[in-house]
């Protein structure tokens, strides 16, 4: 495992190099202001463990970008915030938790520019309330923005991904146990494609995880429990097919390092460029291209490494954090 993990760097580096020979790192438009003259307030939850990894590398990723930032709680004080310097943007990372009111007040009174870069698990609630004086919104999910839409007024909404993290997202050696040979993602309905193609015999004498419903009649397949988690069998597992109606899960398993093969049902609309992973539109693809990789390690191994080089230097938290800037104050 440590030998094919030194393997995959190397070959991490060469598609770094290959993406800025061939231009893949997309081209950006010059924004209306100079980043390290910004001062900005980052305002983050208390409680949410699940976005604390998300909100040191946001807070991270802007020290590179912008003069300062001063990161606050959701309980502490925004006026005392805002009185410790001149701040050009508050940006406010979402959460079920709720901003007390004298905070929201102190945000409604200033005039610096104000976002909300809701997360990825985030209920609509105070957001709503939030919406009418706030001058962008980001979302997970360009449907969120519908549901949204009634309190926006003039507040500008665009889809940004947060990236997977990658502290639990990462290439990783895993116990014998959590090994399989292919991990399916997605339901076995009536006739679909992943039902067809688990039907076809390829996956006999295969250890095969399922991870969603009317799997038990299809084979001796390993149902995926709801508590186990999924980096580890990401990273167990040789082959992922999934029907793609999950850009996080496509997301997450590239991050892992391991080999994918993504359905048709993936959204062409959330800014990852599906050029850079391996797609099915039909049961036949399907059987092709798994025949395929199956049958050749290091096409597999290639192709997840550049899956991997993408995800760790186009769709990082940097990244990301410099799209939302550059959709400020563009």
């Amino acid at each position: 495992m440590r030998k094919h993990m030194e393997v995959q760097q190397l070959e991490l580096n060469q598609q770094w190099l290959k993406m800025m020979q061939v231009g893949s790192i997309p081209t950006r438009e010059v924004p209306k202001v100079i980043y390290k003259e910004l001062n900005v307030l980052l305002i983050t939850p208390c409680n949410d463990r699940e976005m604390s990894s998300h909100c040191v590398l946001i807070e991270q990723s802007l020290k590179h970008l912008v003069r300062n930032v001063n990161e606050i709680k959701y309980i502490e004080s925004v006026s005392a915030g805002l009185s410790a310097m001149e701040v050009d943007l508050i940006l406010i990372v979402g959460s079920d938790e709720s901003l007390p009111n004298e905070n929201i007040t102190a945000l409604k009174a200033s005039t610096a520019k104000k976002a909300i870069w809701l997360s990825p698990n985030q209920n609509v609630n105070q957001s709503d309330e939030m919406l009418p004086w706030l001058d962008h919104l980001f979302v997970q999910n360009s449907w969120s923005i519908s549901d949204h839409q009634h309190h926006m007024g003039s507040t500008g909404s665009h889809e940004l991904l947060m990236p997977p993290d990658p502290h639990i997202f990462c290439p990783q050696a895993v116990p014998p146990e959590y090994e399989s040979d292919v991990y399916i993602i997605g339901d076995a309905e009536l006739d679909n494609i992943l039902t067809t193609f688990a039907k076809s015999g390829l996956l006999n004498n295969k250890i095969v995880r399922v991870d969603g419903k009317g799997w038990a009649k299809l084979g001796d397949f390993y149902p995926v429990r709801r508590h186990e988690a999924r980096q580890i069998l990401f990273n167990g597992s040789k082959l992922v097919i999934h029907s793609g109606e999950s850009i996080k899960n496509v997301m997450e398993i590239a991050a892992c390092g391991t080999f994918q093969l993504i359905g048709p049902s993936v959204n062409q609309s959330n800014g990852i460029d599906l050029s850079n992973f391996q797609q099915y539109n039909s049961c036949e693809e399907l059987t092709q291209k798994f025949e395929h990789y199956w049958q050749s390690v290091d096409a597999r191994r290639l192709a997840a490494s550049h899956a991997l080089a993408y995800m760790k230097y186009n769709q990082s938290h940097l990244q990301k954090t410099l799209r939302l800037l550059d959709i400020i104050f563009t």
